[in-house]
């Protein structure tokens, strides 16, 4: 195989965090080549990337070869299989052997079925969808379902919502079709960083899922279990306002810098002022940004900093409208421009 460094090392830089570190396996700790295609697995998951000039190869590339790959100089590398299980790398003049296993070794995975039912959605769409929400899927949860993306079609929208039982978050768009998909955390991570464009071919079945476009596919296991009902948290709520949502980030930001502890932020709002604090043994913080809407009674309520500021780094919009009811009822978030919104539980404050 002959092919450019820097191709080759991006796309193992792509694919080297599914390889797993410790497995039963041997060869699952390498990267498979084999007819144009580099694969790794990690059996919950399998990522396959496009590669020019290694059509009719099949080989290993073992793991420790990765880093030797990514430091070659630029130009055109080449990499053969030898005998007694051997991989030969040359670069200029740079050569060297790798022992390695058997590609025949490597599990087949994430093969798709005659039966899988299909779904395409643009990738633009579906990644930015994704990436919204992500932010509260939890990475250690005590329910098996909340470790995963909830994609689901249905009435005419496709929805992608996370929650982690301190905050939900919502994304729909306008879609044809009906499924439901509990999608790992690590898939949709996977999914974020490796840039995929133009249309996705969704396929599914009870087991599985694939996400294939010209030049990746991502194989992953799903979910089981049955999601939370996350559409009867989203209800209308007496109290409503907007406000820029930069300025609330920042002065959020800068009130959660103030404290290493777990100490919860205090919203005064009255009139078209939202007063910010934080107090503790070390800091007695406060800051106050205007409202674009006037509250016609006031409101004292307290919020984890960490989890209000992880939600408005998920929007992009200018503006967010917030709705409360009271101290003890949940705030909710929603975008000016679309149909994002979330929502985040409050703390209880002296």
């Amino acid at each position: 195989m002959k092919i450019e460094k820097t191709e080759l090392a991006g796309r193992i830089a792509k694919l080297k965090s599914v390889v797993p570190k410790k497995t039963n396996i041997p060869a699952l700790q390498g990267i498979l080549v084999r007819d144009g295609y580099l694969t790794a697995s990690n059996l919950e998951m399998t990522v396959r990337a496009k590669i020019e000039g290694a059509e009719g190869e099949i080989f290993l590339i073992p793991s420790k070869a990765f880093d030797l790959i990514g430091n070659l100089p630029d130009g055109e590398v080449e990499i053969s299989p030898g005998k007694k299980n051997t991989i030969m790398i040359k670069a200029e003049k740079i050569k060297n052997k790798y022992q390695t296993l058997e590609p025949e070794t490597f599990p087949v995975t994430g093969v798709c079925g005659d039966d899988d039912k299909e779904a395409m959605i643009d990738s633009s769409l579906l990644l930015s969808s994704m990436k919204r929400v992500s932010y509260a899927i939890p990475a250690m949860p005590s329910n098996p379902t909340m470790s995963a993306l909830c994609l689901r079609a249905d009435d005419g929208m496709l929805n992608f919502v996370g929650l982690d039982g301190h905050v939900l978050a919502w994304d729909r768009t306008a879609y044809e079709g009906q499924f439901e998909l509990l999608i790992p955390k690590n898939t949709v991570e996977k999914l974020l960083s490796i840039g995929m464009s133009g249309d996705v071919s969704v396929r599914h079945n009870k087991n599985g899922a694939a996400f294939i476009t010209e030049d990746y596919e991502v194989y992953t296991r799903i979910v089981d279990g049955k999601y939370f009902g996350y559409e009867k948290m989203f209800h209308q709520m007496p109290i409503h306002t907007e406000v820029a949502r930069a300025e609330f980030l920042e002065a959020m930001i800068r009130a959660k810098m103030c404290t290493e502890e777990k100490c919860p932020a205090r919203f005064e709002i009255s009139g078209s002022e939202m007063n910010i604090s934080i107090r503790d043994d070390t800091t007695d913080y406060n800051e106050t940004i205007l409202l674009k809407r006037e509250l016609a009674e006031p409101m004292v309520i307290g919020f984890d900093a960490r989890l209000v500021v992880d939600t408005l780094k998920a929007f992009d919009c200018k503006n967010v409208k917030i709705q409360m009811a009271s101290p003890k009822n949940p705030m909710i978030v929603e975008a000016e421009d679309s149909d994002f919104k979330a929502i985040v539980l409050p703390v209880a404050i002296n």
